[in-house]
């Protein structure tokens, strides 16, 4: 089930505090946070400063995805739409999913060779990017949305289906390593390092300081 979401999220709260907001993803988070259903021709690549929610969007649907062909594209050139888009339009807050892990992660499952070798390239063109977005002012939070166990799956209750990793690079202090943060806190800690206000439905607090 994909539609527009009802509930205030963290783009429309930035934008609510007069803030730019991008977003470079798979297509579902344009139906999820701007428009239902996602036009191929109009909504791939928008920029639409008066929107209240998205206001530079660069999507990828990977239409006809399967194990054979993972139609994901290159992470590299993700991470480098993201920072066209951060220089280009000044974004106060912006946002990059991938599925080039989780795709392998289907395919290969967890505890594998292919996985490690997937893992290690996207560490390798992720890290060039962390400095530089730093040094354009942003903080930088690198987490995923879940977990995935041996067999592939993700969506239970087992640990590795539900526990990520999480990194942040930034000003701010954060808790000690071991700690484990709650999903939901993701949402009011990002509003509160930008000084928006954080919605009446996000009740979990910042895991920042």
């Amino acid at each position: 089930n994909v539609f527009r979401l009802k509930h205030k999220d963290v783009f429309a709260q930035v934008r609510a505090a007069g803030g730019v907001t991008g977003a470079v993803t798979h297509s579902f988070w344009s139906e999820f946070f701007n428009r239902h259903p996602f036009d191929y021709v109009r909504d791939i690549e928008y920029d639409e400063p008066e929107s209240d929610t998205i206001n530079h969007g660069r999507f990828h649907t990977m239409t006809g995805y399967g194990l054979i062909n993972q139609m994901t594209p290159s992470d590299v050139d993700l991470f480098g739409t993201l920072t066209n888009l951060a220089a280009r339009f000044g974004l106060n807050y912006g946002i990059l999913h991938t599925c080039t892990l989780d795709s392998m992660g289907h395919r290969f499952f967890h505890d594998c060779q292919e996985m490690d070798h997937a893992c290690a390239v996207m560490d390798e063109m992720l890290a060039p990017f962390i400095p530089k977005w730093r040094a354009m002012g942003y903080e930088v939070i690198v987490t995923a949305d879940h977990g995935q166990d041996e067999r592939g799956h993700h969506g239970g209750r087992g640990a590795l289906q539900q526990e990520t990793a999480l990194y942040y690079f930034g000003d701010a202090e954060g808790p000690s390593e071991d700690t484990v943060i709650d999903q939901l806190q993701l949402a009011p800690t990002i509003l509160k390092r930008l000084g928006a206000p954080v919605a009446d439905t996000m009740k979990a607090k910042s895991f920042l300081k």
